[in-house]
């Protein structure tokens, strides 16, 4: 008996995106977003499923607008993240989870290539991690820590003679 794999595709991120010549914030933090998560195209995350599942069949929920009924009829759901941790992705996450049969597994193949079983466990991770990644959280906590103590640690060169 053969085991149907369906592997969904969805790129929640525009193919290019250029950096923006205005100083416009929520540009420029979309385009910050867009450049750390460094997503992959469609055509190269098809040639890594190939590799690792090679029996799948290939879904773009760009271009198969019924893509939600074929998960009821799969015995294992691939999710094709285009970035390391799949943002963008919560929505068809909780979509596959109500739709998918109890037994069936998900697995995730990402743009670096890494695969693993998606769990309660991994999404609760994957939550956190994406928290982090839309926030910039430690970007912004690194910037106030270094803005905080430079002048400190000028001031005590300078009273040193360090400077």
């Amino acid at each position: 008996m053969q085991r149907s794999v369906i592997a969904l595709f969805h790129n929640p991120w525009p193919d290019q995106l250029d950096r923006p010549r205005d100083r416009n914030p929520a540009r420029l933090y979309r385009y910050a977003i867009w450049y750390k998560a460094n997503p992959r195209s469609a055509e190269y995350m098809k040639n890594l499923l190939g590799e690792h599942f090679p029996e799948s069949e290939w879904i773009n929920t760009a271009d198969q607008l019924d893509w939600q009924s074929s998960i009821g009829n799969a015995d294992e759901v691939v999710l094709l993240y285009p970035d390391a941790i799949g943002l963008g992705f919560s929505a068809m996450e909780r979509i596959i989870l109500k739709h998918k049969k109890t037994w069936a597994g998900v697995t995730v193949l990402n743009g670096r290539g890494r695969q693993f079983r998606q769990n309660g466990a991994t999404r609760l991770g994957l939550r956190s991690r994406r928290l982090l990644e839309w926030t910039m959280l430690p970007e912004m906590i690194f910037l106030a820590l270094f803005l905080l103590l430079t002048p400190i640690l000028w001031v005590f060169d300078l009273a040193r003679g360090r400077t």
